[in-house]
C-alpha cells in the first residue's frame, strides 16, 4: 500500500502526518512553527521550518518511510518567501497577521482602485495581503529585496526545498492581491507599483500537480525513497475543504479555531453584480480542486472569544458539559469583535447587561454572538452568490465544544457534519499528493475514499424559537454598533482633550 505525507505549516504549529490510501493516519509529528524576532515583532523562519519538517519525517518508522509515494504541503496564506540565487531565504517572511504593513496600506489607499482590485483578484484591499508585504520589504530592506531571485509562498518554499523546483499554486496566489483570476497569471499592473516584474515570481501551477522527485540529498536526509514525488499543495483552508468534500456549488466548510472561517464551493466565477462600494460579502479565488472556485469569509475571533471568557470567569471547557442553552430566559447580546472585524475601529460589545447576569448568561451570550455573526455572514454570502447550501462540514478544534456546535446548527438552520479527522489541512495536502502521484484519479475519488463522518449536529427548533428574536436584533443592530465603534474611536484617539464636550 502506498503512503502519503501531508504537511500543514500552520500559524502556531506545523503538523506532519503519514496517511494510508484510505485516509487513516499511520504516523504523525508536530512542532511549534519556528519564528524569529525583530524590533517590530515575529517573523517566520522558512529554512528552520523545512529543517524541522525533514527531521519529523525521518523520525517515522523506517518500514513506513519505505512505503511513501508522494508528499504535499498546505500552509497559511499571504506570507511571502524571497529566495536568492543560492536557494536561500533572504528577506523577512512576515506572518499574515503582522501589523507593520498598515502604514503601507494607508499610503497606497488613494492609489489603488478597490473595485478593480476586487474584480481582478477576488480580494478587497487589506494590509495583510502579500502585495503590501512586498511593498514593505522593498522600502524597509532594500538590499535583501534586491537579492531575491524568486518569490513564492511558504508552501512553495517547502516544496522547493524538497525538489529544487519553484512553484506557486493558484489557491495561495489567490491571496496575494496580484493574481489575475481570469487570466491565471500575475497581474503586472499592480506589481508595477512595487517595481517588481512577474518574472521575479515563481511559476504558477494548479494544486495537485507533480513537481518531480525529491532531490537526492533531501530524500536521504528524510530517510525516504528517491522516487518519492512532491506535489503542489495549497491554502490550508482549501486543503481542508478538499478533505471535507467541499469543492462544488451548494457545499460549505466551517473551520473553527482561534478564528472561524467559512468557505463555500463554486463551480464558476462568482456573480459580482452587487455594489462593490459596499462591504464585500466575501473574498473569492481558485480552489485547490481545479477548475472549481471558492468564496470565503469568517470571524476574526471565534474560539478566541470563548477562551477569553473562560479566562475571565476562571473556568475550563468542562464547564460547557452541564450547560443547556435553553435554561435561562434572557442573556446579553454580544458582538464578537475582540480581534477586530471588517472595519478597523471594531471592538467587542455587550448589550442587554443587567445586575442579574452571571457566568452562565455571559457564556450563552458569547457563544450566541459568535453564532449570530456567523449566521449574518452566511446569509450575506448565500444571497450574493445566489446559492443555497445543501451540505455543511465543520472541522477544527471548536467542534469539540458540543454546546457551541448545537447552537450553531440551530442558528444556521442546517445539519452540520463533523468528520473523524478534524485536522483537515494536512489530510487535504496528503490527498493532493495522492492525486498528483496517481493514487487517486481525481478529487472526488480522493474524498469518497477517505471521508468518514463522526457526528452530525441537528438544528434544535426549541432553541431556535428562543434565539430567533436575538438574531433579528443582532442583524439590525450591527450597523449601529459599527457607527458607535467609529464614534468612540474618534473621541478616544482623534479629538484633542481640550475639545472634548465641545
Amino acid at each position: 500500500m502506498s503512503l502519503l505525507i501531508g504537511i500543514d505549516v500552520g500559524t502556531t504549529n506545523t503538523k506532519v502526518r503519514l496517511y494510508d490510501e484510505r485516509g487513516r493516519v499511520q504516523a504523525e509529528d508536530s512542532f511549534h512553527t519556528p519564528t524569529q524576532k525583530d524590533q517590530l515583532g515575529e517573523l517566520y523562519n522558512p529554512g528552520e521550518i523545512f529543517a524541522q519538517i525533514a527531521s519529523a519525517i525521518n523520525r517515522f518508522q523506517s518500514d513506513l518511510r519505505k512505503q511513501v509515494k508522494a508528499v504535499s504541503v498546505s500552509s497559511f496564506a499571504e506570507t511571502m518567501v524571497g529566495i536568492d540565487a543560492g536557494g536561500n531565504p533572504v528577506v523577512s517572511s512576515l506572518p499574515w497577521f503582522d501589523l507593520r504593513t498598515e502604514g503601507v496600506f494607508q499610503k497606497l489607499k488613494e492609489t489603488i482602485d478597490e473595485q478593480l482590485v476586487y474584480y481582478t483578484t477576488g480580494l478587497s484591499p487589506q494590509s495583510k495581503y502579500s502585495f503590501y508585504k512586498l511593498f514593505w520589504s522593498r522600502e524597509n530592506e532594500p538590499q535583501a529585496f534586491a537579492q531575491v531571485k524568486s518569490w513564492t509562498s511558504m508552501s512553495g518554499f517547502i516544496l522547493f526545498s524538497f525538489t529544487g523546483v519553484m512553484s506557486f499554486d493558484y489557491s495561495l496566489a489567490s491571496r496575494t492581491m496580484f493574481f489575475d483570476q481570469r487570466r491565471r497569471r500575475w497581474w503586472d499592473e499592480l506589481l508595477s507599483l512595487i517595481g517588481l516584474s512577474s518574472d521575479k515570481l515563481a511559476p504558477l501551477f494548479p494544486s495537485g500537480v507533480s513537481l518531480g522527485p525529491l532531490r537526492g540529498e533531501v530524500a536521504e536526509r528524510c530517510g525516504l525513497p528517491r522516487e518519492v514525488v512532491a506535489v503542489t499543495g495549497g491554502h490550508d483552508h482549501l486543503c481542508a475543504a478538499l478533505a471535507a468534500g467541499v469543492f462544488q456549488k451548494g457545499q460549505a466548510l466551517i473551520s473553527s479555531g482561534t478564528t472561524e472561517s467559512l468557505t463555500m464551493g463554486l463551480d464558476e466565477f462568482p456573480p459580482l453584480e452587487f455594489s462593490l462600494q459596499e462591504e464585500s460579502p466575501f473574498s473569492w479565488g481558485r480552489h485547490v480542486v481545479s477548475p472549481s472556485f471558492y468564496a470565503m469569509n469568517g470571524i476574526y475571533s471565534g474560539g478566541f472569544s470563548i477562551d477569553w471568557l473562560m479566562g475571565i470567569i476562571k473556568r475550563d471547557y468542562a464547564f460547557f458539559t452541564n450547560l443547556s442553552p435553553v435554561n435561562k430566559p434572557d442573556f446579553p447580546l454580544f458582538f464578537p469583535y475582540l480581534l477586530g472585524s471588517s472595519y478597523p475601529q471594531a471592538k467587542g460589545v455587550f448589550l442587554n447587561l443587567d445586575g442579574s447576569v452571571g457566568e452562565e448568561e455571559l457564556t450563552e451570550g458569547v457563544v450566541a454572538g459568535l453564532c449570530f455573526e456567523y449566521g449574518r455572514l452566511w446569509q450575506k454570502m448565500e444571497k450574493a452568490l445566489g446559492v443555497s447550501i445543501e451540505r455543511t462540514v465543520n472541522v477544527g478544534g471548536g467542534t469539540n465544544n458540543a454546546y457551541w456546535m448545537r447552537m450553531k446548527a440551530s442558528v444556521l438552520r442546517r445539519e452540520i457534519v463533523v468528520p473523524e479527522d478534524r485536522e483537515g489541512s494536512s489530510k487535504g495536502a496528503a490527498l493532493l499528493a495522492g492525486i498528483g502521484s496517481g493514487v487517486y484519479t481525481d478529487a472526488e475519488e480522493a474524498f469518497r475514499t477517505t471521508f468518514r463522518p463522526e457526528q452530525i449536529f441537528i438544528p434544535d427548533n426549541r432553541l431556535w424559537e428562543k434565539l430567533a428574536k436575538y438574531f433579528r436584533a443582532y442583524v439590525e443592530l450591527e450597523g449601529d454598533i459599527k457607527k458607535l465603534n467609529q464614534k468612540l474611536n474618534y473621541f478616544l484617539k482623534e479629538v484633542p482633550a481640550e475639545n472634548h464636550g465641545k
